[in-house]
């Protein structure tokens, strides 16, 4: 069943939509199945965390257990779950998690500031990476700002 105050994606045209329609905010898929202690735990932290982020990222559970989503486990190479994997513009973000695999985050966050840094960490990356330098960085709970030189994130 997953978290109540997340949305749960169980078709392939809604995992689509989530990517392709989630603009200027990083999107943040939890791959995993809702009777699984882990990605209980996760749901748990997500949930408590996305007010927080609701200013530059949007949260979402897939469902693996359904068959068109295969697609994107094959795809993504999911063995593991549960499995984070983070999308900016329709764009999959690689990340480094210490792990030889930087396409995905494996496993639960300690907690829901763990959560919160690894987002914040994955836009400033993005940022830079897109337009060379960050100009100013303003974070905190309910105060989130980021300004790149060409524009971008406000």
């Amino acid at each position: 069943m997953g978290s109540a105050l997340l949305p749960t994606l169980r078709q392939k045209r809604e995992v689509d939509a989530a990517i392709r329609d989630t603009l200027d905010k990083v999107l943040v898929l939890r791959f995993g199945r809702a009777a699984d202690a882990a990605c209980l735990h996760l749901d748990d932290i997500l949930a408590k965390s996305s007010w927080d982020i609701s200013k530059f990222a949007s949260v979402a559970l897939v469902d693996m257990d359904s068959e068109e989503i295969q697609v994107y486990i094959d795809y993504f190479d999911i063995t593991l779950v549960p499995a984070t994997i983070f999308f900016f513009n329709a764009h999959h973000m690689k990340m480094d998690s210490g792990t030889p695999d930087h396409t995905k985050w494996i496993g639960s966050f300690s907690s829901k500031q763990d959560f919160i840094d690894v987002v914040e960490t994955n836009l400033i990356y993005l940022c830079y990476s897109i337009y060379g330098s960050i100009t100013s960085l303003k974070s905190s709970y309910r105060n989130y700002s980021i300004a790149c030189r060409s524009g971008g994130i406000t």
